[in-house]
């Protein structure tokens, strides 16, 4: 019966040390960031995007209805916090590093760029994250979030994004802020 028992303690210690992982994944770095007054955060719902009266087709509102919710962060390149950037930045570099995030496509310079990348199959996309960085202004982090997205679609998608099919109001009070 002590065989079982100190058996039985060494599994749930082995269970309690696997489950300890001291990784950081994207969603706990945003939710860490999220509180961080350094980080500007804005998670948007696509129920706020789409304006009733729009001209989109049938397959780009069935890729709309695909989305769940964005969330963006982004952090402000200061000579205040060159230090906090370059630090951040490395830390974004590496979580999207992991072989879970498959790359879609990369693009940009020495001082600027954007990455795109996704988890889930190629045609059935469930996250597409978007980091975009300028080493003079900051970085953007960018989850669209929702199910089995197909990329062909988002970019019919994104190829109807006009002031009359999206509402973007809730930008222009961000503008301000980033610049």
């Amino acid at each position: 019966m002590k065989t079982i028992t100190k058996f039985s303690v060494l599994v749930l210690l082995i269970l309690v040390f696997l489950g300890c992982n001291s990784e950081t994944s994207l969603q706990k770095y945003y939710v860490e960031k999220q509180k961080d007054n350094d980080f500007i955060s804005l998670d948007i719902p696509s129920s706020l995007l789409s304006k009733k009266e729009n001209s989109l087709t049938i397959d780009q509102k069935e890729t709309l209805n695909s989305i769940k919710k964005m969330n963006l962060l982004a952090l402000q390149n200061k000579i205040e916090n060159i230090d906090v950037y370059e630090e951040e930045k490395e830390k974004v570099t590496a979580i999207l590093s992991d072989e879970k995030y498959k790359t879609l496509m990369k693009f940009g310079t020495n001082t600027m760029g954007a990455t795109l990348k996704f988890t889930g199959e190629e045609d059935a996309i469930d996250e597409l994250i978007v980091f975009a960085s300028d080493d003079s202004k900051g970085f953007a982090l960018i989850r669209v979030i929702g199910d089995h997205m197909e990329p062909s679609k988002i970019i019919q998608l994104m190829e109807g994004v006009n002031e009359q099919n999206f509402d973007f109001s809730f930008l222009k009070n961000m503008e301000s802020v980033l610049y």
